[in-house]
């Protein structure tokens, strides 16, 4: 299994709760043990996330914030006329032509600075959702197409309008091209949601509480005073707890075993140096050592044996003092029966390895030559070696030298 810095395709959808599955755990506790208001029906666990049909709020369809296009978003330069391009928001090739000789098919003034337009024309040239068919004359005046149309002249071709706010919006929907998805971004602005108010679930999952927080506001606590809410629940200290034994003793039975839970994937995350994240933060905003970290952790909880995990340097982006953690995580994961291959810069990780592979002697075409496999100890007699002068130079610990070439290593289990 590769533990590796790369975050794959990155989505807003994709959190920290997710990735650690503390989401799911989380999820779970509201629906079967949270505070619902009177006469509420009980929600599934499902109803709590906003990637759900049953949980996403129906007006930003879970993600939290709105696109709006607005007169000003769309028509930055009002002295324009519309001939003169005043509607930036339309194509600008020729199908921002052909809207434009539409208009003048439908006796609307193009060659009149926009502001001067009354307001109700350019609500509906900007808003409306009507999509009329009309004959389009290229090139003629208006008073040419007024003329061609009472006469029933044949005209080009039959044009269909479509409004500036259709456009931008159909066009940020459904196009599969990258720069036409950037343009038609240029014309939206970004607000929370009114109806969630940023939270992306239904008014019924907000509605309910656990230790008086919804569980949007639970995920927006760093995971360190998160561990604070629950660890009293764990260990059966909390004074609510015992109260709610002895008036729902099933209800109780679940807060402490999730609660449990939770504690003990969140201990893993805390060692790491990772308790001040919050589960709702996007991993696209995470740093690849972060990343890399989420994933180790989940898999230090999960129980697997007999699986070899490639790691491309764990340490990465992590304070020294934070490095025995990571290195009693690695131990946990061997100590199970698993076998670990790190590629790694840091001597005080490097240490720790039962099986050290140097590549050398430089970076670059200076490198590339395998100069040791074998017990860390080996290494100390390979002369052409630069990582043997940081590994067993006295009180060594590498912090700058050895990012001159990359080593692997690994525990064995």
């Amino acid at each position: 299994m590769a533990l590796q810095q790369q975050r794959g395709s990155p989505t807003t959808r994709s959190s920290v709760g997710s990735v650690t599955t503390l989401s799911n755990l989380l999820r779970m506790l509201y629906s079967r043990a949270g505070d619902y208001p009177r006469g509420q029906p009980h929600l599934d666990a499902e109803s709590f996330s906003p990637n759900t049909p049953e949980g996403a709020c129906p007006r930003c369809h879970g993600l939290g914030w709105i696109h709006e296009v607005t007169e000003a978003s769309m028509v930055p330069e009002p002295s324009k006329t519309i001939r003169e391009r005043a509607i930036a928001a339309w194509p600008t090739a020729w199908g921002g032509q052909n809207l434009r000789d539409i208009l003048i098919s439908l006796g609307i003034d193009v060659d009149t600075p926009w502001r001067n337009l009354p307001k109700e024309v350019r609500n509906w040239i900007l808003f409306t959702d009507e999509q009329p068919q009309v004959p389009v004359y290229p090139g003629w005046s208006h008073d040419e197409i007024q003329r061609a149309i009472r006469r029933k002249v044949e005209p080009a071709y039959m044009g269909t309008f479509s409004s500036a706010k259709r456009h931008v919006t159909h066009s940020y929907a459904t196009t599969q091209s990258a720069m036409m998805k950037k343009r038609a971004a240029r014309f939206m602005i970004g607000r929370a949601c009114p109806v969630c108010h940023g939270k992306r679930l239904r008014p019924e999952a907000l509605s309910v509480r656990f230790e008086g927080l919804d569980i949007a506001e639970m995920g927006r606590l760093p995971m360190a005073r998160f561990s604070k809410i629950f660890a009293p629940y764990a260990e059966a200290k909390a004074g609510k707890l015992k109260a709610l034994r002895k008036t729902h003793p099933e209800k109780a039975l679940v807060v402490e075993r999730i609660a449990g839970d939770l504690c003990r994937r969140l201990s893993v995350l805390l060692d790491l140096g990772l308790g001040y994240l919050t589960l709702e933060r996007s991993t696209p905003t995470l740093s690849p050592g972060e990343l890399q970290r989420l994933r180790l952790a989940t898999q230090v909880v999960s129980n697997l044996f007999g699986v070899v995990y490639v790691m491309d340097e764990p340490s990465a982006g992590l304070h020294p003092a934070d490095t025995e953690a990571l290195l009693r995580a690695l131990d946990g994961l061997k100590a199970v029966g698993n076998s670990l291959f790190v590629v790694e810069h840091e001597m005080d990780v490097v240490r720790r390895a039962d099986w050290i592979v140097d590549v050398g002697p430089a970076a670059g075409e200076h490198g590339g030559e395998i100069l040791y496999s074998g017990p860390i100890e080996g290494l100390r007699s390979v002369e052409a070696s630069e990582t043997r002068r940081h590994l067993f130079a006295e009180g060594a610990a590498c912090r700058a030298g050895c990012v001159h070439r990359r080593g692997g290593f690994g525990w064995k289990g």
